[in-house]
């Protein structure tokens, strides 16, 4: 039954286009399909904007509502995308409020900069990737996050980027960080998130079934767990089970909610869970694995650092770390590795 069920078709995607004979609709009262109310001409939200697009004859609209919002002349489409992109790698935007544009949110700290990128994001034909170049080859996004005393008297808030903002890392990229510095991390997908080939994970596939198919993560496939997040099933009625028990403690956004940008807390589970997690330990062992390919232990720590905070290990932290090793016996480098792991330097962007 499993094989019959799931057996090989031609792809297959949903999509929607215009009927034969688009028109307007009625009032559906009370949202009842069958309690119709008056006809209601096709028409855009006149609060948003006074210039309304013309929704040609034998169209639904959605072509015409798609030109719109991304017409080079409607420009809050474009302040919107280039805001939320700016958050994403300086930590705050332009327009704090990412989500609310309007007289709820924030105003914007540089309205020239957020004109400026607004203006040539549409001129480059809305490619992300050219924004994102200039933005990171900006001196803004060169700042390290060191304190000044002169200019956090000015501006604590850091409104006017003085330095970088200190921020911890997605969900997503601190556990592909954690697999890709043990060197386990899978380059490829890896087929669908959902390993829907064992019959253990699949229920209600008999005819005499009363419920429909159900679905369940019983097993898991040989290798998942070093893929990268994105690749992960999101099971929105639970916790996320098995390699993804991560996005449970580190602020992993319900996919089913409406949200621009992500709280970022600091409570003692995620303290705990990078302690005594088995997941981190292993990576850990992994780690540390890696890390006797060096036959020389100073070596070793130069590379560890170098792999993990991006930067050389200081005199201090060398012997320091020597001594420790010397001290802690057998599960020493383990210990160090899992210590890092753990660290603020490795979880943040500081």
């Amino acid at each position: 039954m499993h094989a019959e069920f799931f057996a090989p078709v031609a792809p297959r995607t949903y999509a929607v286009h215009d009927g034969d004979d688009p028109g307007d609709m009625k009032i559906t009262i009370r949202g009842n399909p069958r309690a119709l109310g008056d006809r209601v001409a096709r028409g855009f939200l006149s609060v948003v904007s006074d210039e309304q697009p013309e929704i040609l004859s034998g169209q639904s609209g959605r072509r015409s509502l798609a030109d719109w919002v991304a017409s080079s002349e409607n420009t809050l489409s474009a302040r919107v995308v280039v805001n939320r992109i700016w958050q994403k790698f300086f930590g705050e935007g332009l327009v704090r409020t990412v989500d609310y544009f309007g007289l709820p949110g924030d105003t914007p700290s540089h309205p020239e900069l957020l004109d400026h990128l607004a203006l040539t994001f549409t001129q480059s034909g809305w490619s992300q990737k050219k924004l994102i170049r200039s933005l990171v080859l900006s001196r803004t996004y060169g700042l390290d996050s060191a304190h000044n005393n002169n200019a956090h008297a000015v501006d604590p808030d850091n409104r006017l980027f003085w330095r970088m903002n200190r921020f911890r890392l997605d969900a997503e990229a601190l556990r592909d960080a954690m697999i890709f510095v043990a060197g386990q991390l899978k380059p490829s997908n890896g087929g669908p998130a959902i390993p829907l080939e064992y019959p253990e994970n699949v229920g209600g596939l008999s005819p005499t079934d009363v419920n429909p198919p159900s679905f369940r993560l019983a097993k898991w496939r040989p290798g998942q767990e070093f893929e990268r997040t994105v690749y992960l099933p999101v099971i929105r009625s639970a916790a996320q089970p098995g390699p993804a028990t991560l996005r449970n403690v580190f602020d992993f956004a319900q996919p089913s909610q409406f949200t621009g940008r992500r709280a970022i807390t600091a409570v003692p589970t995620q303290a705990l869970f990078l302690m005594n997690s088995p997941v981190v330990k292993k990576h850990a062992a992994a780690l540390a694995e890696r890390m006797r390919r060096e036959d020389d232990e100073t070596q070793r720590l130069k590379m560890l650092w170098l792999t993990l905070l991006n930067r050389p290990v200081t005199e201090t932290e060398q012997h320091e770390t020597t001594v420790f090793l010397a001290e802690a016996g057998e599960t020493s480098w383990v210990e160090l590795c899992h210590a890092l792991l753990a660290s603020n330097e490795f979880l943040m962007r500081l």
